[in-house]
């Protein structure tokens, strides 16, 4: 977070402001919307996940569809992705794909960010936190509202 007396690049403030824009390297840049990517070569360049509920709080390697480390798989929405912190980085001029956490998304109905867990969100074709599963529960098929409430009743 920048000081009071630093001046902040216009993309940057933007990136901050907005939670659908994923954060630039260089002011001059576009801004990219929910549905581009951003991905990540060093540390610098990381994009940070904050979840509402819990407050978690991670720097990741990506956020977006199609990560370009995982290979055969697209996720149907823009989620923070993060490379397995355990597993030894793959040589570059090998194409073997790699270990992944999906650490969060943003909620469909809030546009919050929220991660995985099983105490912050709820997935039914799209990322809901459960502040806003519990309003619009009723709208799930039977079976799913079943597994909703076993949820829940697991949570609390």
């Amino acid at each position: 977070m920048p000081q009071d007396n630093q001046e902040i690049p216009p993309a940057t403030m933007v990136a901050e402001n907005n939670p659908g824009v994923a954060k630039t390297k260089d002011a001059e840049d576009t801004t990219k919307s929910k549905d581009e990517t951003k991905e990540s070569t060093t540390d610098d360049e990381r994009v940070t996940f904050h979840c509402k509920l819990c407050g978690l709080h991670e720097r990741v390697h990506y956020l977006g569809r199609d990560p370009p480390f995982v290979y055969g798989l697209e996720f149907c929405e823009p989620t923070y992705i993060m490379r397995d912190p355990f597993q030894p980085p793959i040589p570059k001029w090998k194409s073997k794909p790699e270990y992944f956490i999906a650490i969060g998304a943003y909620c469909i109905r809030c546009n919050e960010m929220v991660c995985k867990d099983n105490a912050c969100s709820f997935y039914f074709k799209n990322t809901y936190c459960l502040t806003c599963t519990k309003i619009v529960a009723n709208t799930f098929p039977m079976d799913i509202q079943v597994k909703l409430k076993k949820q829940l009743s697991m949570v609390h």
